[in-house]
């Protein structure tokens, strides 16, 4: 008997299979289950998708910062503060923006919150990348005068 992909995906309903990572021990896990089969974990579905979309918030949030503290770094008296949170940043937003991508970027899921997610955390990836290049590039030629 032969078997058709679009009378197995029917029947097995496959587009509906969804994965992300368990809260505990972060070992990707089926959203169909009720607990985690490595750790034991209870599983809360909403949350756990839910998990990814705001952490892309707050990539965000600290992208809009590095252009907060590059303006406070022209204010009198403020400027030191703008400065060590202007460098702060620049090193700690590549590192969020890995931590999102190694925990929430191979997550399957219908949640109509999550593509734009994933858009915010790659334009954010994209302008912590820029930065950070650009950061070493200044140094590098600076040592090299």
């Amino acid at each position: 008997m032969l078997f058709f992909p679009s009378t197995m995906a029917g029947t097995f309903n496959l587009s509906s299979v969804q994965v992300f990572p368990c809260p505990n021990c972060k070992e990707t896990i089926n959203t169909s289950m009720q607990q985690c089969q490595f750790c034991g974990t209870s599983i809360d579905h909403a949350a756990a998708e839910q998990s990814a979309v705001s952490d892309a918030s707050y990539l965000k949030i600290m992208a809009w910062s590095v252009l907060t503290f590059f303006l406070v770094m022209f204010i009198p008296l403020l400027g030191l503060v703008g400065v060590v949170g202007l460098v702060f940043v620049s090193y700690a937003l590549p590192v969020m923006c890995i931590r999102w991508w190694v925990r929430y970027g191979s997550i399957k899921t219908a949640d109509a919150d999550f593509p734009n997610a994933r858009g915010t955390a790659i334009i954010v990836t994209i302008l912590a990348a820029a930065n950070l290049l650009r950061d070493v590039g200044t140094r590098v030629f600076q040592y090299t005068r």
